[in-house]
């Protein structure tokens, strides 16, 4: 035999072991925890032998391809809980499911895990915990999806939740929760449990808007009450949720910056705030003191036009444990420096006798805001011993907005047919605000016996402040003109004409003084686990309302003509109210308390727990005006009970599912100002308050299928019914003087909301979705004003016209597309929000109302982690230009084509608003020992 064989021979079986030896094997599983069998998104999962590791994926499961065959360690480690090393032979492909021991104590009924995001509660499969085992029917968003999401508002955040559309402010901002189709007067906002006062002048609801998204621990949306909950939320709670002291260090801060699209393209107009004097000239020199032209300034009606300035923002919270974990802190602060510009084009409709609507005026407006938004929280509590633990805790949200805005009015009606030819009014309006909410609990938490009978308490000061003060505006008239004799001719411009203008100064505050005394007593009755909790509640609220009102004239030039418009330092002004308006009824002080205590009884039969109780609250309120001791209802008093049962049935299907069926009853009162007997004298109406105005009061059926196949996802299936007793709207009122009616709040019959809602989340790999969509219907029968021809004469009538509740959307959707990859330190999300068609604006005439049409707006946000405590983030708002238009399902009468309108729609455009595009970038450090 020759060499030559025998040595291809060997060379072909070294080669085919060699081969043998490089086939690569896949390793797959999931990494779960141990008892509740959630994933653990984010584990790490390694091979040290090889130098391999990867990531949990959103849906727990990981992958390590191409390994060779042998034998491994096997490494799993999550951050609380304790790591585990396996042994693993690969001869094949392999799957490998890793359980996970969490190295928290388990302490009672509650089990505390997913610490991966820093604070424990932060996390999102936190926040679908505590969804299923709440008492009540409830949605929870996370911190740790508010930090990823393109929201930088807790308003903002609010339109994420189904159900919930969001009022938005003139910049295009959220303000407002609608919650369920009910109007914001409905609704109530918490933080930490404790109710809040409100910065408004006129209403009782909080502006969202006034509170940096990122200091909040959770959000929690109850649609559902317990006997433990305050009862006026007819349509929900908003409980804002702070940041906890964590059980190790913890930080988290940021900066950013970014553009609006609109100041990108068009500028802003600056006026200097310095300029504003913060007191009306009565308010700084008391009665009896007599303005002059001197005691107003003219420099914030001063505009400059600046390029685009940079917004910036910042956040940062620390927290640790002391002192052996007894002593806990956490402190945090926010702060956005935002500069906006937007337009907006708005077409009043104006009544006609006969029911038809006519457009005579257009108005193209021009906005520039300058938002400063401030929060500041800090959370101290000390463990005394084991059994007694008090908290401090403090929150300061805070709110400036220095608006601007320029307009162009110009008449619509024949022979016009563009802007452009006929009578124009300019003006310029200066409008700084500034709003601030101060909260402050403290509270104490007690095991009395053997943790069969506990005390908590809290005792509490908030108030809620706001400032709008120099409210300005000035207006010239002019436009361009032809001459009849020569038509041809181009138009000629017609001189400026200095007109009137006002002066306003707004002041108001509302002050909380609260406390809250609960006591719970657990054990069995026949082998039956039950709590008892009996508690109590008193709030003293103070409202303190000042108004004032200045009319400045321009002096009429020595020929009796009027002066002409250069800028606003050129012409001379005289003061027609020199007194101010000290008589109005803005001016009011009013006083109201509460007191409230309930029942409640926890118990638990199988699968079964049940959450049942009583809750008493009686209301004793005064107010004292301004007006004339003539007047009546300068002063009065208003007191009434009442009693709202509720019960809360939540049966567990299994592990992952529960069937919840709820009933509770509610209330709503009156805000202040609509009981005060303010008057004002419109063109077209007068309007006035209501000291015979009726709280609301509500029964609300609520059912629900829960189901958690995983710790972050979730298929929530649910209805509603809402019947309403004495709601509150708006409408015409016999004044008992001759035939003289008043549009009024008044309480009209009964109304019904119901619908039903879906929310759907899953993650396949590194992908998922979160969806959402609700159905709403309601209906309310109000009176409203119209004319019909009755023998040849139009009269005057009053109808009654059923329609949705105002804010009540149809339709409510929302979807997110989410990409996380953990290896890479990647978060992706696009989202999308429907509001369907709703009644923004209710007119006191029949078939008037101002419907929004319905909207689509996308959002982008993304943020890449690197070097362990770093990350990049960027958020897009308002991803393609989505601009709000408001209608009226009338046409109009006019004789020619009008500018903006679509005759053959049915509808007359009343208003659209441009807000643009927003974008941020930012760098943000988290460090979590």
């Amino acid at each position: 035999m020759s060499l030559r064989p025998l040595l291809v021979l060997g060379l072909l079986s070294t080669t085919q072991i060699a081969f043998s030896q490089q086939v690569s094997h896949n390793i797959k599983g999931t990494v779960t925890d141990n008892q509740s069998k959630e994933q653990l998104i984010g584990a790490v999962v390694s091979i040290p032998e090889l130098k391999r590791n990867t990531v949990a994926k959103l849906d727990g499961t990981f992958s390590l391809d191409r390994i060779p065959a042998g034998t491994y360690h096997i490494r799993c480690s999550y951050m609380g809980y304790v790591a585990v090393d396996t042994v693993v032979t690969v001869n094949g492909n392999l799957t490998v499911n890793l359980p996970l021991k969490s190295t928290v104590a388990t302490l009672g009924d509650v089990v505390v895990v997913g610490k991966s995001n820093g604070v424990t509660s932060e996390s999102e499969a936190a926040a679908k915990a505590s969804e299923k085992n709440a008492f009540n029917v409830v949605n929870i968003i996370s911190a740790k999806a508010i930090q990823l999401s393109p929201d930088i508002t807790v308003a903002n955040v609010m339109q994420r939740v189904s159900g919930v559309t969001i009022e938005r402010s003139s910049n295009g901002d959220g303000r407002y929760a609608v919650i369920r189709g009910m109007d914001q007067r409905y609704n109530n906002t918490l933080i930490n449990g404790i109710k809040i006062p409100s910065p408004d002048n006129k209403s009782r609801f909080v502006p969202l808007d006034i509170f940096p998204a990122e200091l909040v621990e959770r959000i929690e949306v109850n649609k559902t009450l317990t006997p433990n909950m305050e009862g006026d939320a007819v349509g929900g709670t908003v409980n804002m949720v702070m940041k906890n002291a964590p059980e190790k260090l913890y930080v988290n801060a940021s900066a950013a910056t970014g553009f609006s699209q609109n100041v990108l393209e068009n500028g802003f107009d600056y006026y200097p705030v310095s300029a504003i004097r913060k007191s009306s000239p009565y308010q700084q020199n008391g009665p009896g003191y007599i303005a002059t032209p001197a005691d107003f300034t003219r420099d914030n009606l001063n505009y400059t036009h600046k390029s685009a300035p940079a917004n910036a923002m910042g956040t940062l919270s620390v927290g640790n444990r002391f002192f052996n974990n007894r002593l806990g802190i956490m402190l945090g602060g926010s702060y956005q420096n935002i500069y906006k510009a937007y337009n907006s084009i708005f077409i009043p409709a104006t009544f006609q006798e006969g029911g038809e609507l006519y457009i005579k005026h257009a108005y193209q407006r021009d906005y520039s805001s300058h938002l400063t938004r401030t929060g500041v929280n800090a959370k101290i509590d000390f463990n005394i011993n084991p059994k007694h633990k008090i908290s401090l805790y403090s929150v300061m949200a805070d709110l400036k907005d220095a608006q601007a805005r320029l307009t162009t009015d110009s008449l619509m009606p024949y022979p016009r047919t563009k802007p452009g030819t006929g009578q124009v009014w300019q003006f310029g309006r200066s409008k700084y605000q500034h709003q601030n909410i101060f909260s402050n609990s403290l509270q104490g938490n007690h095991t009395i016996v053997d943790n069969r009978l506990k005390l908590d308490w809290s005792a509490v000061y908030s108030k809620a402040t706001s400032e709008i003060p120099d409210w300005a505006e000035y207006e010239y008239d002019g436009g361009f003109y032809t001459d009849p004799s020569t038509p041809n001719d181009p138009p000629y411009k017609h001189p400026d004409v200095t007109q009137n203008m006002h002066r306003t100064w707004w002041k108001n505050s509302d002050r909380d003084l609260a406390g809250y005394l609960n006591l719970h007593y657990t054990n069995k009755a026949w082998n039956i686990p039950y709590t008892v909790t009996a508690g109590g509640m008193y709030r003293d609220k103070h409202r303190d309302n000042k108004y004032d009102n200045y009319e400045l004239r321009p002096v009429p030039n020595t020929d009796g003509s009027k002066q002409l418009w250069t800028d606003i330092y050129h012409f001379n002004w005289t003061v027609f109210n020199p007194k101010g308006s000290p008589g109005e009824a803005n001016n009011y002080r009013a006083n109201e308390r509460i007191t409230a205590g309930f029942l409640m009884l926890k118990f638990k039969v199988s699968n079964l727990e049940t959450v049942a109780g009583v809750r008493a609250e009686n209301t004793d309120q005064d107010f004292d005006t301004d007006v004339p001791v003539t007047q009546a209802a300068k002063s009065g008093t208003i007191s009434y009970m009442d009693v709202l049962p509720s019960v809360n049935f939540k049966y567990e299907l299994n592990k992952q599912s529960n069937l919840r069926l709820s009933y509770y009853a509610a209330i709503s009162r009156p805000s202040f100002f609509e009981v005060v007997p303010y008057n004002y004298s419109g063109d077209e109406f007068d309007e006035a308050g209501n000291p015979n105005l009726l709280h609301t009061t509500s029964n609300n059926i609520d059912i629900r299928y829960e189901l958690f196949p995983r710790s972050n996802e979730q298929l929530l299936v649910g209805a509603f019914y809402k019947s309403i007793q004495n709601p509150i709207e708006y409408g015409f009122e016999f004044t008992g003087t001759s035939n003289n009616t008043a549009y009024m709040p008044l309480n009209f019959g009964n109304a019904t909301n119901y619908g039903f809602e879906l929310v759907y989340e899953k993650y396949i790999g590194n992908f998922g979705i979160r969806a959402n969509y609700t159905y709403i219907h309601s209906q309310i029968t109000a009176t409203k004003r119209t004319s019909v021809r009755k023998d040849g004469v139009l009269q005057q009538v009053y109808l009654n016209e059923t329609r949705p509740l105002q804010g009540q959307a149809d339709h409510i959707a929302n979807a997110a597309l989410l990409y996380k990859n953990g290896k890479l330190g990647l978060d992706m999300q696009l989202a999308w929000q429907y509001t369907g068609k709703r009644i923004a604006l209710v007119s006191p005439y029949y078939g008037f109302d101002y419907w929004q049409k319905p909207m689509n707006i996308f959002d982008f946000s993304a943020e890449k982690r690197f070097a362990r405590h770093f990350a990049v983030f960027a958020k897009v708002q308002n991803l393609l230009n989505a601009r709000p238009e408001m209608y009226i399902n009338k046409t109009t009468i006019n004789d020619v084509a009008v500018p903006f309108q679509d005759p053959s729609s049915g509808k007359t455009l009343a208003q659209r608003d441009q807000y643009g595009q927003n974008y941020i970038l930012g760098l943000r450090f988290i460090l979590n020992k």
